[in-house]
């Protein structure tokens, strides 16, 4: 087990075992059939090419870095195969009872267009920053520094989306954007992009904070003065999760926390390299 979850693909093969249990109890279709097909193709695959000793090549990192968006397009369908709906008056509760108020109240207590433009940059720039840091790392020539940050992403990707498929929380956006959000460019591009590329059900935890938290402490450990920007962007992205509405403040909570606990665990399993900047 312990070699699986040092190899990028073999997180994505332990992944798909466990989430595809719910492709089995669909009604039964010619869609369905085929995804459980590709599920099963996938983790016979990726399980296989996990087994091999050694960092794995650039090609096999690349195609795991690529697999994120992937696994996440598929949440929408895996989280109701359950049929038991959302979660979200439970995960409400959790926010009224730690923060006494919904914490998307943020708008309407600072309704600045300034500040509202300022952090859906931040919200935005997670987007770039799942891909920018490693792409460092490749032009620096330093696999192993890489093969360390891919396994990190995928690992605190793959436990929300876990989390996601079976304790669906949809998150305060569909049901309206929060009281006095100023209109501005980045919120709209905010909401284009989340209306295009989202998937219902995966607000909670969330994996922006996790994944960001997670490309920090590997930037930190690898590029250190990348390391800070990363940290300062992440702090960006959950305000401006929560202040544009996309997300609980509990969300980004136990998004954290996931990043926090998946950081520390795969460091731990990963050999050290020395901190360099590629600029």
């Amino acid at each position: 087990m312990r070699r699986f979850v040092r190899h990028p693909l073999g997180v994505v093969g332990i992944y798909l075992v466990v989430v595809s249990p719910p492709l089995i109890l669909m009604p039964w279709s010619w869609g369905h059939a085929l995804l459980s097909l590709v599920h099963v193709a996938a983790c016979v695959v990726c399980l296989q090419l996990a087994r091999a000793r050694g960092t794995a090549s650039w090609p096999t990192l690349w195609f795991a870095v690529v697999l994120i968006p992937l696994l996440y397009s598929e949440v929408a369908l895996l989280n109701q195969a359950l049929g038991t709906g959302y979660q979200d008056p439970l995960v409400a509760a959790w926010e009224n009872a730690i923060f006494g108020s919904p914490a998307t109240d943020l708008a309407g207590r600072y309704p600045s267009a300034l500040l509202s433009e300022i952090l859906h940059s931040f919200y935005l720039a997670f987007y770039p920053m799942i891909y920018l840091p490693p792409l460092l790392l490749f032009l620096a020539g330093r696999r192993e520094a890489f093969h360390t940050t891919t396994v990190l992403l995928l690992a605190a990707a793959t436990v929300c989306f876990t989390i996601f498929v079976y304790f669906p929380v949809q998150g305060p956006r569909y049901f309206g954007p929060p009281e006095g959000v100023p209109d501005g460019r980045m919120r709209w591009l905010a909401l284009t992009i989340a209306e295009a590329g989202s998937s219902r059900g995966a607000a909670f935890p969330s994996s922006h904070i996790a994944i960001m938290i997670c490309q920090a402490l590997a930037a930190l450990r690898y590029q250190r003065r990348v390391g800070w920007v990363v940290t300062t962007i992440a702090i960006g992205v959950g305000l401006g999760a929560v202040y544009g509405g996309f997300h609980y403040a509990i969300d980004m909570v136990a998004g954290a926390l996931v990043g926090i606990l998946v950081g520390a665990a795969v460091l731990r399993l990963r050999p050290p390299q020395p901190a360099a900047d590629p600029a």
